[in-house]
C-alpha cells in the first residue's frame, strides 16, 4: 500500500468517525425529546483497484421497530376512544347524582311516592296536598333540567368532533409535506432520520383521534389509511370536513364527516362521497362520535320513558277519581279520535253530574259492549240524551265534559267489576279528561286501534332509518291517500320499505312498535317532514304513534303539575263516587290516595332503550336501574381506557428498547468513535513522518 493510500484511509477514517460522533451526541441530546428514535451509522469499506481504501458512512439509519409502532398506534387509538368516553360519562355522573341522595333521579321518584303516601292519612290537609304535587314538580323539573344537559354534553361532543377534525387535517398536511423532503432527500443519498421522526409525530397526532397504519410508497414515503381501509393520504391528501350543529336537540341529525381531495395548489377540497364515520374503531374521535350518537341518546331516551311512565301512572290514578267540589269542565287533550270512529272501548263507565252540595243530579253508565254502542257518536249521544244536551263533546280530537241542566259539577268513574277500556286505559285516562300532569308531547301511544280500523290519516310523511355513524339504511315517504285505509296497511308499508333493518308491528293496545332486526341494532327512526292529519284533528301519524327521534325523549320537557292544581291544591282528584251516600263526595275519602300510595309497588313494562332491557318493574326501580346501567357504562369505559393504556405503556417500552436513547450505550459509543478518530489521527501523522523521512533521503 503506497503512503499516499495510507493517508487517504486515515482522512476517510477520521471523516467518518467525526460523523459517527455528531451522530452519538445528537442522540445524547435527544434523550428527552419525545418521539425521537436513536440513529446509528453503518460502515462500508471503500475499495479502489480490488483493494481497501479506507471506510465510509454509508447510512445514518433511524433505528425502529415498524410492527410495535403499528401495534402502539392502535393501542393508543383505543386508549384515547375510552379516554374521551370516559371524560363525559364523568360530566353525566356529576349530573345524576349520587342515588342514595335525595336530589337524584331516584331520590326524586322516591320523594314523590312518600309524600302520596302521607295523603292517605288525612286527605283534607292543603299542606299535605301541596307537597305531594312540589315533589312531581320537583321530579319533572330534574327530568327536564337532565335532558337539557344531556343534549348539552352532546353539543360539547360535537365541538371536541370539529377541534379534532382541524388537528388532523393539519397532520395529514404536513406528513404530505414531509414524504416529498423525505422522497426528495433520499434520491439525492441524504440522510432522513430526523424528518422521519417529525414524520411519526405527525402520525402519533393523527394516531389519537382516528385509527390509523400506514405502508410504503416509494422513495421512503408512507401512505396513511384508517384501520378499516380509508384513505386518508396516498400521493395525494385527503381533508376531513364537517359543518358543527348550531344547536342539538333530540331531533338534531348531525353530519357525517366526509372525506374529500385536498389541492395543494389551489387549497380547496374536491368531495368523494365518502364518509368517514362507518369507516372509524377507534381513536377520540370515535369515543366522541360514540357519545354523541348513541350513548347520551340512550340515556334521554330513558329519561324520557321513566317521565313518560310516570305521568301516566299518576294520571291514570287522578282520572279515576274525582275532585271534591267536583269541577264544572273536564277538558281532554288532543286524542285524534273523531266522532265516526268505532268507541274502541270494552266494560263500562258511569257519567255523573253534581250540585253544589256534592250531590248526584244525573248519572248513567254506558255499556261498551252493548250492541247499540259502537261509535264515539254513540257515546256523546247517549251521555248527552241522560245528562243533558252538550254534556259530552268532541271537537277536533279534544273529549270535553261540561255540567247542564242545573248541575255544578261533573265526574267520570270506572265500574269496578266491569272497567272500561281502550288501550289499557279507562275512559277518562284515554281522552285525558281529568289527567294530573301534562308534557309537551304525548306520553302514551296506546291508541286502542286494532289492524282492521281505518287509519284516517291524510297527507304524507317522509321517514329515514339511521344508523349511529349518520347512514342512511332507508328513506322513504308515506302518501296515506294512495296506500289502504286501514292500520294494517300502514304497518305492511312500514315493513316493506324498513325491511331488513327494521320490522314494525302493532300491538293489542294498539301502539305501533319499530324493532330492529339483528345487526341494526342502533339504528332509529327519523321523521324529516309529516304533513299528516287524522281527521282534520291536527294529530299527525308521529304523534299519535310516538315515531322519530323525539320519542320518548322529550316526553320529560315540559312536564308539569297541570297550572290550575299546582294553584289549587284541593282541587287534586282523591275521591271516589258513592251512590248511595249524601253526599255523594266526601273530600275525606281517601280511597285515591291509597291508589296513589299504590304506585310505588305498581309494575310496568318499560321497551328497551339505550342498551337498558325491557323489564316490568316499578318506576323507582327503572329509575335505578338507569343510574346503575349509567354508572357500570362508565365504570366499563375508565376501564377499558386503563387496560388499553397499560397495553400501550408496554408497547412504548419495547419500541424504546430499540428506538430508544441508551445513555451507557451512546457514551460507550462515544469513546470507540473518539479512539477510532484519534487512531485515525495516529494514521494520518505516521504517514506524513513517513513522507518526510522519504524526502530526506532524497
Amino acid at each position: 500500500m503506497s503512503l499516499t493510500a495510507i493517508m487517504n484511509s486515515g482522512v476517510t477514517g477520521m471523516l467518518a468517525h467525526q460523523q459517527a460522533l455528531n451522530v452519538t451526541s445528537n442522540n445524547i441530546a435527544n434523550v428527552q425529546t419525545e418521539g425521537y428514535a436513536r440513529k446509528v451509522v453503518d460502515y462500508s469499506t471503500i475499495v479502489l483497484g480490488g483493494q481497501g481504501a479506507g471506510v465510509d458512512i454509508e447510512d445514518v439509519r433511524r433505528v425502529t421497530d415498524e410492527f410495535i409502532q403499528r401495534e402502539l398506534r392502535l393501542s393508543t387509538a383505543s386508549t384515547e376512544q375510552y379516554a374521551a368516553m370516559s371524560d363525559i360519562y364523568g360530566k353525566l355522573q356529576a349530573l345524576l347524582g349520587d342515588p342514595a341522595e335525595n336530589t337524584s333521579l331516584t331520590g326524586k321518584v322516591d320523594s314523590i311516592h312518600t309524600s302520596l303516601s302521607q295523603l292517605t292519612v288525612d286527605p283534607t290537609l292543603s299542606v299535605a296536598r301541596s307537597s305531594a304535587l312540589t315533589e312531581i314538580q320537583n321530579f319533572a323539573i330534574e327530568a327536564n333540567r337532565l335532558q337539557t344537559q344531556i343534549q348539552a354534553l352532546r353539543k360539547e361532543a360535537d365541538n371536541h368532533i370539529v377541534t379534532e377534525i382541524e388537528t388532523v387535517n393539519r397532520a395529514i398536511l404536513r406528513i404530505h409535506e414531509l414524504n416529498q423532503e423525505i422522497s426528495s432527500a433520499t434520491i439525492s443519498g441524504k440522510p432522513t432520520g430526523e424528518l422521519e421522526d417529525k414524520r411519526d409525530q405527525a402520525l402519533s397526532e393523527i394516531a389519537d383521534i382516528v385509527d390509523v397504519k400506514t405502508y410504503p410508497q416509494g422513495n421512503n414515503s408512507v401512505a396513511v389509511i384508517t384501520n378499516a381501509g380509508q384513505q386518508l393520504l396516498d400521493f395525494i391528501p385527503r381533508q376531513l370536513v364537517y359543518d358543527a350543529a348550531a344547536t342539538v336537540t333530540s331531533e338534531t341529525i348531525f353530519d357525517q364527516v366526509t372525506i374529500n381531495v385536498y389541492n395543494t395548489t389551489t387549497e380547496t377540497v374536491a368531495a368523494t362521497g365518502l364518509a368517514l364515520d362507518p369507516e372509524l374503531t377507534g381513536g377520540s374521535l370515535r369515543g366522541w362520535l360514540d357519545m354523541r350518537n348513541v350513548e347520551l341518546p340512550g340515556m334521554a331516551n330513558q329519561i324520557g320513558a321513566l317521565a313518560g311512565e310516570m305521568a301516566e301512572q299518576l294520571n291514570a290514578v287522578h282520572n279515576a277519581n274525582v275532585a271534591v267540589p267536583p269541577p264544572a269542565t273536564l277538558t281532554g287533550h288532543n286524542s285524534g279520535v273523531v266522532a265516526t270512529d268505532d268507541h274502541g272501548f270494552t266494560g263500562q263507565a258511569t257519567f255523573y253530574s253534581f250540585d253544589t252540595n256534592n250531590d248526584i243530579v244525573a248519572s248513567y253508565t254506558v255499556d261498551f259492549d252493548a250492541g247499540g254502542t259502537t261509535t264515539m257518536a254513540d257515546v256523546l249521544a247517549e251521555v248527552n240524551g241522560a245528562l243533558g244536551a252538550g254534556t259530552l263533546t268532541l271537537t277536533n280530537g279534544v273529549l270535553e265534559m261540561t255540567a247542564q241542566g242545573g248541575a255544578t259539577g261533573v265526574g267520570v268513574q270506572q265500574v269496578d267489576t266491569d272497567p272500561s277500556l281502550r288501550g289499557g286505559k279507562g275512559f277518562s285516562h284515554f281522552f285525558g279528561l281529568n289527567d294530573l300532569v301534562e308534557a309537551s308531547v304525548p306520553t302514551n301511544f296506546d291508541t286502542g286501534l286494532a289492524a282492521g280500523d281505518a287509519h284516517g290519516f291524510t297527507g304524507t310523511i317522509d321517514i329515514e332509518n339511521r344508523g349511529p355513524n349518520g347512514e342512511v339504511q332507508s328513506s322513504f315517504t308515506i302518501d296515506f291517500g294512495a296506500i289502504g285505509g286501514t292500520v294494517n296497511d300502514i304497518i305492511n308499508e312500514l315493513n316493506t320499505n324498513l325491511s331488513p333493518a327494521a320490522t314494525a308491528s302493532l300491538t293489542s293496545d294498539g301502539a305501533i312498535v319499530i324493532s330492529n332486526v339483528t345487526g341494526y341494532e342502533n339504528y332509529s327512526i327519523n321523521v324529516s317532514n309529516d304533513t299528516s292529519d287524522r281527521g282534520a284533528t291536527g294529530v299527525s301519524f308521529a304523534d299519535m304513534f310516538g315515531v322519530g327521534l323525539r320519542y320518548p325523549v322529550d316526553q320529560s320537557s315540559g312536564l308539569t303539575v297541570r297550572s290550575d292544581i299546582l294553584a289549587s291544591p284541593m282541587s287534586m282528584a282523591l275521591a271516589r263516587v258513592d251512590a248511595t251516600g249524601t253526599p255523594a263526595l266526601n273530600l275525606s275519602d281517601n280511597r285515591g290516595a291509597l291508589s296513589f300510595q299504590d304506585l310505588a309497588n305498581t309494575a310496568t313494562s318499560f321497551d328497551t332503550w339505550g342498551g337498558l332491557p325491557g323489564s316490568n318493574v316499578t318506576v323507582g326501580e327503572y329509575a335505578a336501574q338507569i343510574l346503575a346501567k349509567s354508572g357500570l357504562d362508565a365504570a366499563r369505559a375508565d376501564s377499558l381506557r386503563e387496560d388499553r393504556a397499560a397495553l400501550a405503556g408496554v408497547l412504548e417500552e419495547k419500541l424504546l428498547e430499540s428506538a430508544g436513547v441508551n445513555m451507557d450505550e451512546e457514551l460507550a459509543n462515544l469513546i470507540v468513535y473518539q479512539n477510532a478518530y484519534n487512531a485515525a489521527a495516529r494514521v494520518i501523522t505516521t504517514a506524513r513522518d513517513m513522507y518526510d523521512i522519504l524526502i530526506n533521503i532524497v
